[in-house]
């Protein structure tokens, strides 16, 4: 890791160097220019107990106080443990400093993590420069010769904020064919600036940077409240609390327009927002069973952008309040999570609604989680105000799959060809069927649900979206 090993990671396993344990949770992914794999570490916070007073941070990224998520420290001991892989997970101070206990390891998660897929010797780096919150995937904008780079990460949870990353290195297209992948990752991810996102009622963005010189509550600097830049990254929801960004419905995956350089993020949806928190113009439902998809456009040379609302999840019989893109029973659609465009410009939007939880939604009674496909054409045609779903373009937006029953779908990737898409199907209820291959094929009794990845090609071969 980058410059916060010093301060805030020290700990009492001393001997492993700058070496943090691993990573746990994670969710979303991204790619590089250059050929490498990010992880986004999501719902981390959880699997840590501190019985103890915690500090801000701590509090704030939601770490336990009773008992961790899945109770990884009460192994603690065992004779089978090693180097206190189990006893990490409590940070309850108990020694004199911080070399004596666990209380710091959770400092060490909570990061977008670079992986090298081409070399198996590589080890994994976490990119805290990017920002510490619940990950769910990240992007990078359109690349330009001789700019600097910029990444995009939602922080996946209700009223939590989207946050930009941009390198102080500028982008050199001879590093898209380096062999030492995880060096250039050092060069455009450890040193930069990032931001977050502040939406305005007028279509209007702003990107405030997380520095210590930042002003926000009370015209108190960023400085003033947390100190050094490694305490603003480790309590990174707090100082965007702190400069006033907008709380959003649940940021979940990002996605760059491979034409015009937009920027697409999904907001899968937010139940608690109610009269007493209040709406705002990017997040304009009280309790938004449905969730929508913002998209912007960053402005040349400046931290602000424009942007709109693309798309409002609803189901097809909603009152226009709710159903404000007009969707139809052929593409109503809820809690849009997993975002991305193929290099043609088909946007691809897949859904995690089957479980309701609750969120008492038509679309979870009328259609399973599903996949969907908005084709290129005049919707591509904008800067962060173009054209939007609405009733007169609705054969833009067409469903291509529907899963299972409770399943979550979410991944994918195509063969160069086009004419085979993988993805997965995740948490599915009494699928697949034992005695068939046949994967539509429903089962007559009960089985073990498993989840899967799923190919899918043409019955005449030809290519998928078109």
């Amino acid at each position: 890791m980058p410059f916060l090993w010093e301060r805030t990671l020290h700990r009492f396993r001393t001997n492993h160097g700058e070496q943090v344990s691993g990573t746990n949770n994670n969710c979303g992914n991204g790619t590089t220019p250059w050929g490498t794999y990010i992880t986004a570490e999501e719902n981390w916070a959880s699997c840590f107990v501190n019985t103890a007073t915690r500090p801000a941070h701590q509090v704030r990224v939601g770490v336990s106080t009773a008992t961790g998520r899945y109770g990884w420290e009460s192994a603690a001991n065992d004779p089978s443990e090693v180097l206190g892989e189990f006893a990490r997970f409590n940070i309850t101070p108990t020694g004199i400093d911080a070399t004596q206990d666990w209380r710091n390891e959770v400092n060490g998660f909570g990061y977008l993590v670079e992986i090298d897929p081409y070399d198996p010797n590589s080890i994994a780096t976490k990119r805290s420069a990017l920002g510490r919150y619940a990950h769910e995937g990240c992007a990078y904008g359109k690349l330009e010769a001789g700019k600097p780079i910029s990444f995009y990460s939602g922080d996946d949870s209700q009223f939590e904020y989207i946050y930009r990353f941009v390198s102080e290195a500028v982008w050199d297209p001879k590093d898209a064919e380096r062999t030492d992948r995880l060096a250039v990752g050092a060069k455009y991810m450890d040193r930069g600036t990032l931001y977050v996102a502040r939406f305005n009622a007028d279509g209007s963005g702003e990107w405030l940077p997380l520095t210590p010189a930042s002003v926000g509550t009370g015209g108190r600097t960023l400085g003033d409240e947390f100190g050094s830049l490694e305490n603003i990254i480790i309590n990174t929801r707090g100082a965007a609390d702190f400069v006033g960004a907008t709380p959003m419905d649940r940021p979940e995956w990002t996605a760059t327009h491979p034409g015009n350089g937009d920027i697409y993020l999904s907001l899968t949806n937010n139940t608690r927002r109610n009269a007493t928190s209040g709406v705002n113009a990017a997040n304009p439902r009280l309790n938004n069973v449905n969730g929508h998809i913002v998209r912007w456009h960053d402005e040349a040379g400046a931290n602000t952008f424009k942007w709109d609302i693309f798309v409002f999840g609803s189901g097809a019989g909603a009152d226009a309040d709710t159903n404000r893109s007009g969707l139809t029973a052929m593409n109503e659609l809820a809690s849009p999570d997993g975002l991305a465009f193929d290099d043609r410009g088909i946007l691809w939007i897949q859904t995690d609604n089957g479980i309701d939880n609750g969120r008492n939604n038509d679309v979870a009674r009328t259609i399973n989680d599903q996949m969907l496909a908005v084709i290129p054409g005049a919707l591509a045609d904008s800067s962060g105000t173009g054209p939007v779903i609405n009733a007169s373009n609705q054969a833009d937006l067409r469903r291509f799959f529907v899963g299972p029953n409770e399943a979550e779908i979410t991944g994918f990737a195509f063969t160069p060809d086009y004419t085979t898409i993988f993805l997965n199907v995740q948490h599915p209820v009494n699928w697949p069927a034992y005695d068939t291959d046949d994967a539509t094929v429903a089962t007559t009794s009960r089985v073990r649900p498993r989840s899967s990845t799923v190919v899918i090609q043409r019955a005449d071969d030809g290519k998928i979206g078109v």
